[in-house]
């Protein structure tokens, strides 16, 4: 069966998940790359991209773990916009995910949850300036580097 192609080699697929199309996935890894720097993501559209009623709907153990003196007025900011981020990632991945293997798929899965993890990571420490992209950075690049590993597999 024929698999889907990316521009410099074969994007695996699973057999259960093959396509009979050629299908240029370059732009939907392209929208993948580009959370890979904190100064690469359009936060000012990512902010504006999604409603949500909840600014604060973190799950209970999310919400033990913000330190008593973080200020709240960042945790909702920083809350909402990471969950734009990862719902935004989701839906530009949805192309990649039709025939990708099951370990790309489970790896993309985890990129949207670290996005969770800069979240806690951020509000369990005491608050600076450069809070957001420190703790960004040490976390999302090393997820979308294990997504493109694992494409090469």
């Amino acid at each position: 069966m024929l698999c889907l192609f990316m521009a410099g080699g074969l994007y695996s697929c699973s057999p259960k998940r093959q396509a009979s199309l050629h299908v240029d996935v370059t732009p939907d890894l392209q929208s993948v790359a580009d959370f890979y720097n904190y100064s690469t993501v359009d936060w000012a559209l990512i902010d504006t991209l999604y409603y949500r009623p909840y600014n604060c709907d973190w799950s209970e153990e999310i919400g033990a773990q913000i330190a008593s003196d973080f200020p709240m007025e960042y945790t909702s900011k920083y809350w909402h916009r990471l969950q734009n981020a990862k719902t935004y990632l989701h839906q530009q991945t949805l192309p990649l995910r039709i025939g990708a293997s099951d370990a790309f798929i489970e790896q993309l899965n985890r990129t949207e949850s670290a996005l969770d993890s800069v979240f806690v990571r951020i509000v369990s420490q005491e608050y600076y300036m450069r809070i957001f992209v420190d703790c960004y950075e040490e976390i999302i690049p090393l997820e979308i580097d294990k997504c493109f590993e694992t494409l090469t597999k």
